[in-house]
C-alpha cells in the first residue's frame, strides 16, 4: 500500500474479512457444540474442526500482525476528534488482544485436558502443557469469556463502521470504504 492511498491493501482486506468470517463462525459453532450431548457423534468432529480452525485463525493473526509491520494501515482521517480516535483505536487494539487470547486459551484448555489439536489430520499441534484438569477448566472458562468479549467488540467495531457508512458515506469519515 502506498503512502498516498487511504485504503488497506488487498492482503490486509482479505485477511480482515477471512478472519471476521472465521471468528464469527467459530463462536457460533462453539456455542452449538458445547450444548451437544457427550454421546452425539457430531460432537467430536465439531470439536476437532473448531480447534483446527481456531489454530488457523491464530496463525492468520500472526500473518496479519507481521503484514501490518510491512504494510502499515492508512492513518485515520484528521476529521475524527480525539474521543473518536481513542474509541476507534481502543476497540481495534482490544480486538487484536482478544483474537490472540481466545485461541491461546482454547489451546491451553485442550492440551491441559490431554486432548491434542489436529490440524485437519495433517499433523498435531505440539502439546506444550502437561495434563492438568484444574488448568483446563480455568482455561475453558476464560476461553468462553474471551470469545463473548471478542463478539461484543466485533459488534461495536461493525456498528461504528456501518454508522459512519450510513451517516457520512462519501466523506472522510466513511472508514468502511477503506476495507471494501
Amino acid at each position: 500500500m502506498s503512502a498516498q492511498t487511504n485504503r488497506y491493501d488487498g492482503l490486509a482486506r482479505t485477511l480482515h474479512w477471512l478472519m471476521a468470517l472465521m471468528i464469527l463462525t467459530l463462536i457460533v459453532v462453539g456455542v452449538y457444540m458445547s450444548d451437544l450431548p457427550k454421546d452425539d457423534p457430531m460432537r467430536g468432529q465439531l470439536y476437532g474442526m473448531h480447534k483446527a480452525f481456531g489454530a488457523l485463525t491464530l496463525i492468520l493473526l500472526v500473518v496479519r500482525l507481521a503484514w501490518l509491520r510491512v504494510s502499515p494501515p492508512p492513518a485515520l482521517p484528521a476529521v475524527f476528534d480525539g474521543k473518536e480516535v481513542f474509541i476507534i483505536k481502543g476497540v481495534k487494539s482490544l480486538l487484536y488482544l482478544f483474537m490472540l487470547l481466545t485461541p491461546l486459551s482454547g489451546y491451553v484448555m485442550s492440551t491441559a485436558a490431554g486432548y491434542p489439536i489436529s490440524m485437519f489430520g495433517l499433523f498435531d499441534m505440539p502439546m506444550l502443557i502437561e495434563k492438568n484438569k484444574e488448568l483446563a477448566e480455568r482455561a475453558g472458562d476464560m476461553h468462553e469469556v474471551f470469545a463473548f468479549t471478542m463478539l461484543l467488540l466485533v459488534v461495536i467495531h461493525a456498528a461504528g463502521a456501518v454508522k459512519h457508512r450510513l451517516k457520512e458515506k462519501g466523506t472522510e469519515k466513511d472508514i468502511l470504504a477503506r476495507m471494501l
